[in-house]
């Protein structure tokens, strides 16, 4: 990158950006090849997202955000991103894994240990090494690669399951209309799931799973609850719970403060959990009422 600095009427530098490369997400460039990128910039966060997006998506693992700073170069808070990181979706490692080599045991000696068996899981995290930083070129006011690590602890993943990559599952605009419409009419969610796969060839064609799509329908219904149901819920809580002693209910709500679980239980319930230890849980797509609202 080619920075002239020239003489202004006034006396005061200023800096020529005529060899600026913008970077387009369309390309994948190779960051085995320093001389492929570090001309590279980047006027947004958006265009950072889409530029690795691509490169990710190609290669065949997902992205996670893992700094985006507002400190500048002198360490003191700004109005805009300075630093930026995104890793590999299997960067580090979950707290007390046994992949993690400081939680290996040191001694040699055999220790023996009671557990329960439970179902286990596959390991997300397994300490990949894959990531790229960039910073904000105070002066350019644009982002510049300043290290991109290309190296992968884990196999990646074939080209035709790049669809199930978590960070590029999305549920589209006119995907989720549908969604919508179908639940209104009464649709279980899973038969609108496969109407439509069908549209598109089959659900192994869809850019998207099952539970995505359940998620996407459950943040459409928290964000139509008008604040006056959300308050008759808990008016009725607050009555039963004054008119009866043993009432207790708990409400959760998300980032954005919308209801995101609603927890109770009366005095019977909790006697009967107490004799036979029994949970009920209640599945709120089943039913709805005439408003589409569970528990009419």
């Amino acid at each position: 990158m080619d920075l002239i600095s020239t003489s202004s009427e006034s006396g005061q530098l200023s800096v020529e950006t005529s060899s600026l490369i913008h970077a387009d997400s369309s390309q994948c460039y190779s960051p085995s090849n320093k001389e492929s990128w570090k001309s590279l910039v980047f006027k947004t966060i958006k265009e950072i997202e889409d530029f690795y997006g691509n490169y990710a998506y190609n290669t065949g693992f997902s992205v996670r955000t893992m700094l985006k700073s507002k400190n500048n170069s002198q360490n003191k808070k700004s109005d805009k991103v300075h630093y930026v990181r995104y890793v590999c979706n299997k960067q580090g490692f979950k707290k007390g894994s046994l992949l993690n080599p400081n939680n290996r045991p040191t001694s040699d000696s055999p220790v023996v240990i009671e557990f329960v068996k439970v179902k286990e899981k596959p390991e997300e995290r397994v300490g990949c090494k894959a990531r790229i930083y960039l910073k904000l070129d105070e002066v350019l006011n644009v982002y510049k690669i300043y290290r991109w690590d290309v190296a992968h602890c884990h196999p990646l993943h074939k080209p035709e399951h790049l669809c199930y990559l978590r960070s590029f599952r999305e549920v589209n605009e006119v995907q989720g209309q549908l969604a919508l419409i179908n639940s209104k009419a009464g649709m279980s969610m899973r038969t609108s799931y496969e109407v439509i796969g069908q549209g598109v060839g089959g659900t192994e064609n869809l850019p998207f799973r099952f539970s995505d799509l359940k998620n996407y329908l459950m943040t459409i219904r928290q964000k139509e609850m008008v604040v006056g149901e959300a308050t008759i819920i808990q008016e009725f809580f607050r009555n039963e719970a004054l008119s009866k002693p043993s009432f207790y209910y708990d409400i959760q709500v998300d980032a954005a403060e919308n209801i995101a679980s609603i927890f109770w239980a009366d005095g019977i319930m909790q006697l009967d959990y107490s004799l036979f230890g029994d949970v009920i849980s209640l599945d709120t797509t089943y039913r709805t009422n005439n408003q589409y609202r569970p528990l009419g």
